[in-house]
């Protein structure tokens, strides 16, 4: 099959091969019946028999080198919902796998759910027909009441019923896959950005010993070829890499990935997060290849004739967003964490209605347990802000949510969180100028002169700090005082500005109350 990926490059005339991810209950046979598709036994050389990691491979069902199929194989519905938030096409289709013996179980419904936000066609795959205690109709009965209805009784799902002990069914299940693509079709792209030779997303980064950095990945547009340029963004920085090679999920050697196709990536100097979005283009030009990627990523998505030239947006314009019905209403996005069902539930109801005709507030996730590095992926991926009530913070998430740029707000008391909401809401919705920050700065020395004055001493951190600029004094996330730099100094000269890195004196007008050494300094600009 990898030596047939060189050559062969549709799954019929003009078209790609179709991009299949399966999702399910943990133990419901997800693993097994990719084995039988792919004959290899990748589950029995796995940790407890439970898929630790994603796996792209990409078959020849009937052997002819026309109709490929391309398999995603995730470790569970979470990674599936991250790609689906970063990606919004990767999967054309999305196999939902049931035990018969068992039915539709947490994950299960987790995972409808997502198939139903996803776009992509669904196909009712039952596994586990051979066992005795296999009840069909009673499994179809569950997943229909969950929203996904077979055709046998009404709806518009097909149903496979599958072995993937004994392989009974999986002939018919991919050519179920193979008369969903020719009825319904596949979503593509049919132009890239200029210059762009291919598009594709990281499933999965992982550093070998002999390799070094390898990335799984999907095409979903164009190609990828050993040689070329792979350009990416990582750590806010976007970056260029030569590709050393691409290889199968068996280590067959691949001189190229063409769209629709799936395999592993060998050359990048960096661990990529799951759902990045890589281009290839022929040439390592730096400033050329960032103008570029920026552009692909504005692109993606969108109609060709809608790809703008224009500079990216501003990060709150984005935020806040405006909806494609209306121009003038804007979106506020949030999930939400709580300590207990409970509480959770009257959270849903207090905020229940708040938002207006300007203004959208959409709950897009709500669940019981701490905030989570997941948590901020998806924030950041779908522009939410992050409201916590009476949860803690797992380990690493305040330093990704700084990087990501996400908020985060933490209650105990729940009146608190629907005022803070109705004061954002209101603000939004009235609109005007808003205020945008341009620099950080820790304040290192506090003096006081000889007419009683308070000088501020402190590094920049990050961007500008100005004169004749707003500036707030934060302490562990606390707004401690704020007021109009009208005074900065570098040594004894007076300055207008002080950059990334050089040490200022400043005095703030009205003069801060309580400002320690250790504190927190934010200048901003006022905008429209």
């Amino acid at each position: 099959m990898a030596e047939k990926a060189k050559t062969k490059t549709k799954n019929g005339e003009g078209k790609r091969a179709p991009i299949v991810a399966i999702l399910g209950h943990v133990d419901h046979g997800k693993t097994t019946i990719l084995d039988k598709i792919r004959e290899t036994n990748v589950q029995e050389c796995e940790v407890g028999g439970i898929t630790q990691k994603i796996s792209v491979f990409t078959v020849d069902p009937d052997c002819t080198g026309t109709q490929h199929i391309t398999f995603i194989d995730t470790p569970g519905h979470e990674a599936f919902d991250l790609m689906r938030m970063r990606g919004g096409s990767i999967a054309d289709i999305v196999l939902l796998v049931v035990a018969a013996d068992d039915g539709v179980k947490p994950q299960t419904e987790e995972s409808i759910e997502i198939i139903k936000e996803s776009g992509a066609h669904p196909i009712i795959v039952l596994n586990k027909i051979d066992l005795p205690n296999a009840d069909i109709e009673k499994v179809k009965r569950e997943v229909s009441v969950k929203g996904l209805i077979p055709e046998d009784m009404g709806g518009t799902v097909p149903t496979v019923g599958v072995s993937g002990k004994t392989g009974e069914g999986v002939k018919e299940l991919l050519d179920m896959i193979n008369l969903v693509v020719d009825v319904e079709g596949i979503r593509r792209k049919d132009s890239l950005t200029k210059d762009v030779l291919g598009r594709a997303f990281i499933l999965e980064s992982v550093k070998d010993q002999s390799q070094g950095f390898v990335s799984s990945l999907v095409v979903v547009q164009g190609e990828f070829s050993k040689g070329d340029y792979v350009v990416y963004s990582k750590d806010g920085e976007i970056r260029a890499d030569r590709a050393k090679g691409f290889v199968s999920e068996e280590n067959v050697n691949i001189e190229k990935l063409e769209d629709g196709y799936g395999g592993k990536l060998i050359g990048l100097s960096k661990l990529l997060e799951l759902g990045s979005s890589i281009i290839a283009i022929d040439e390592k030009d730096r400033k050329k290849a960032e103008e570029i990627y920026k552009l692909s990523e504005k692109c993606d998505e969108k109609p060709d004739d809608q790809c703008p030239d224009e500079d990216e947006q501003d990060f709150w314009g984005e935020f806040f967003g405006d909806s494609e019905e209306d121009e003038d209403v804007k979106n506020l996005n949030v999930i939400i964490k709580s300590s207990s069902e409970g509480s959770l539930q009257a959270i849903e109801k207090s905020i229940k209605g708040l938002g207006s005709d300007k203004v959208n507030l959409t709950v897009l996730d709500s669940k019981v347990g701490d905030i989570s590095q997941s948590d901020i992926e998806k924030a950041e991926i779908s522009r939410a802000i992050i409201l916590g009530f009476e949860v803690d913070k797992e380990p690493g998430v305040e330093a990704l949510a700084k990087n990501k740029r996400v908020l985060i707000r933490e209650y105990d008391i729940i009146y608190k969180m629907v005022d803070e909401l109705k004061e954002t809401l209101e603000m939004l919705e009235e609109g005007g100028p808003q205020e945008e920050e341009i620099g950080e700065a820790e304040i290192r020395e506090i003096f006081i002169l000889s007419d009683g004055s308070k000088v501020i001493g402190g590094r920049v951190t990050k961007g500008v700090v100005k004169r004749d600029r707003k500036c707030y004094i934060v302490r562990d996330d606390d707004i401690l005082a704020e007021g109009k730099i009208k005074s900065l100094k570098h040594l004894k000269d007076e300055i207008t500005q002080a950059n990334t890195g050089a040490d200022f004196g400043l005095i703030i007008d009205p003069e801060p109350e309580s400002v320690e050494k250790g504190d927190q300094l934010f200048c901003v600009e006022t905008v429209k």
